[in-house]
């Protein structure tokens, strides 16, 4: 049972948490819970494999608690600590191979303790911003492609050849190519790969 007369912020919470407050880790839990699970099970679409990874992901939160540092908000945390989770999750099944596997080695090596998950925010960030600014019907069949629709689904949906859909997302994917080779000169293939394992289920 809450303790909590009135609901702390998150920046409140994570001093609580850090200071072993039991109840602070039941208001993180229920603060966050539902949207942490919907995160992992829209990228998954596996319920009990999404339920696990916010379950392991809240559990290590509080065994790491005395030593976390998070120079984000608590909920940029959360989120991104999640789709770190998921690409673990990933590699673990064999979804992606040994490609995905190089390109996370050093992305998720310490997790919660190195520039990793942050370095990634912003790499979604980038990535979010290119897609954002691209023609509708481009961003459009790359989005509906990243959910795991076929190109003749999404021709279905969008009213549109498919070979037009097809010419979309490939002209998608060499402008996020292009974009990541400005940003990430040195290592823009593995940034691509990444972004490809979170942004495709299957």
């Amino acid at each position: 049972m809450l303790k909590f007369d009135n609901p702390p912020t998150d920046d409140e919470l994570l001093e609580l948490l850090k200071q072993g407050d039991t109840n602070a880790f039941d208001e993180l839990y229920k603060r966050y819970w539902k949207s942490l699970f919907n995160a992992a099970f829209s990228r998954l679409g596996d319920g009990d494999a999404a339920k696990d990874i916010v379950q392991n992901l809240l559990i290590e939160i509080w065994q790491k608690r005395i030593g976390l540092q998070i120079s984000t908000t608590l909920s940029q945390y959360l989120f991104g600590a999640v789709k770190l989770k998921v690409l673990q999750h990933f590699r673990s099944e064999d979804v992606k191979q040994s490609a995905i596997e190089k390109a996370l080695e050093r992305m998720t090596d310490r997790f919660y303790t190195t520039d990793a998950l942050y370095g990634y925010l912003d790499l979604e960030e980038i990535v979010s911003a290119e897609v954002e600014v691209m023609p509708v019907n481009m961003k459009r069949s790359f989005l509906l492609r990243s959910d795991s629709y076929s190109v003749k689904e999404i021709a279905e949906n969008l009213n549109l050849a498919e070979q037009t859909v097809s010419n979309n997302i490939t002209e998608a994917l060499k402008r996020l190519k292009r974009r990541l080779k400005v940003e990430y000169p040195d290592r823009y293939i593995n940034c691509f790969i990444v972004i490809m394992a979170l942004f495709t289920k299957s």
